[in-house]
Parts: structure tokens; sequence; C-alpha cells
């Protein structure tokens, strides 16, 4: 999958949300018509997804640290969104003065709080989106993550357990939630969940099969690789903000 595709698939729901991205109705129609296949100038997919204000100066910041020139390569794009071994090139200082830098910027966050957020990063800290949900927060100030938008916002992974449901795009998968108790966080015991499935943007899924989550959304399916780094570089944001409150 292109950099550029995996992009869009895994920003599509907080965009049509609201949270991130432009705002015009037609480049949220734009986006979803591309995901299900019509054709567009690469041009203005890039231009659009250049004004997702969390997810580009990842990007760029990901492509640079690791002399990529494209920031929508697709190894650059799957290290923000899943993880993988670009992160382990970008230092803690490089991300400190990446968000003083992008984040405080006409709405966005104040230059007192873009300071204040770079000098709490923790310096484990990797520029995953895991760490720009649960550490950062919105950066655009269209959402206050906190209680269950923390999970909703972060990509969860699941089993799926059933597919045919009798309700139209639904399906059950096997869950670990992100739980908060005396300001420690931690994955949660499985559970249950049911979540929408855009069966124009993810063809087939079988049983057994193992999915990112989005904003209680499907995106994709998920090999053995990419769940590991999944699951270890959400591990790392969690034990982050742990050491911070201790």
């Amino acid at each position: 999958m292109s950099g550029i595709r995996l992009a869009a698939l895994y920003g599509i729901y907080p965009h049509r949300l609201g949270f991130c991205g432009p705002q015009k109705n037609r480049d949220k129609r734009v986006l979803l018509d591309y995901l299900s296949g019509q054709k567009f100038p690469e041009e203005k997919i890039r231009g659009i997804l250049e004004e997702f204000e969390g997810a580009f100066p990842y990007y760029k910041l990901i492509a640079k640290s690791n002399n990529i020139k494209d920031p929508f390569n697709e190894k650059v794009v799957k290290a923000y969104w899943i993880g993988n071994r670009l992160l382990e090139k970008v230092s803690v200082d490089s991300l400190r003065k990446m968000i003083i830098k992008e984040f405080s910027k006409p709405g966005l966050l104040s230059k007192h709080l873009s300071l204040k957020k770079a000098k709490e990063t923790p310096l484990n800290s990797k520029p995953h989106h895991s760490f720009h949900a649960l550490v950062m927060g919105s950066v655009t100030g269209r959402i206050v993550l906190k209680g269950k938008l923390l999970d909703f916002c972060r990509i969860g992974w699941g089993k799926v357990i059933q597919h045919k449901l009798g309700r139209k795009n639904k399906i059950m998968i096997e869950y670990q939630p992100v739980r908060e108790k005396n300001e420690r966080y931690f994955l949660g015991e499985p559970i249950e969940k049911l979540i929408s499935w855009d069966r124009n943007l993810v063809l087939k899924i079988n049983i057994g099969d193992t999915v990112s989550v989005h904003w209680n959304y499907l995106i994709q399916i998920l090999n053995k690789g990419d769940l590991a780094n999944l699951k270890k570089y959400t591990q790392i944001t969690i034990e982050s903000l742990n050491d911070k409150a201790t």
C-alpha cells in the first residue's frame, strides 16, 4: 500500500468527524472517493493530507531523521501510525523541537502551551500516533481527548470474532482497551467490541484476522510484524506516561 493511501486510510475517520485536516466538505468527500477507488491526481491528495495539522509534522520529522526525502514514503507513514524501526532514529530533542515549531501556530497551540508540552515530553518518547493521542492530545482544539476518547483516538487492534451479525457494516472483535486508574495507564483485559466496517475500503475480512481500529472503525488487516510493532510502540508510550506520573 502506498504511503499516500495509508495516510488517507488512517486519517479519514477523524477527518470526517471534524477533528483534523481541512474542514471543507469537498476535501472530506475527495479522500473518501479516493479510498473507494476513484482516480485523482496524486498532488491533490497530497495537498489535502499536508493540511492534517497533527500527522504531517510527524511524517516530516520521521523522514528527515532517516534521510528520506518524501514524508509520504510508505515506511515513514507506517512508522507514525503503526510503528517500525524508523522511530528509533528520531531523538527526543528533535521531537521536542518539532512540537514547539509545528504546533505553536495560529489555530493550534499557544507558544506557552507548546513549550510546556515539549518540556514535559518523556525522555523515551517516540513520534508514534499513540504519543500524539495519549501524551500530546489534540493540537487543533476541536476535541478534548480524555476518558474513553483517548482509547478511541489511539490506534487499537483486535481479533475478528464475528462478522455476520445481521447488522450492516458492523463486526465484533476481541479488543484490549487502554485504561486509566490513579493517573496510571495500562492495557485492560480483553473485551468484545463492536466496530464499524466500511466494505468499500476493506473488501474482505475473515474470522481470526487481526485488524487495526481508529475511532471505532476497522482500518486494515494487520500482519504479525505490524501487530508486534503497534503493540511495542503503544506500550512504550504507556510506560512513558506512567514514568512521567511517578
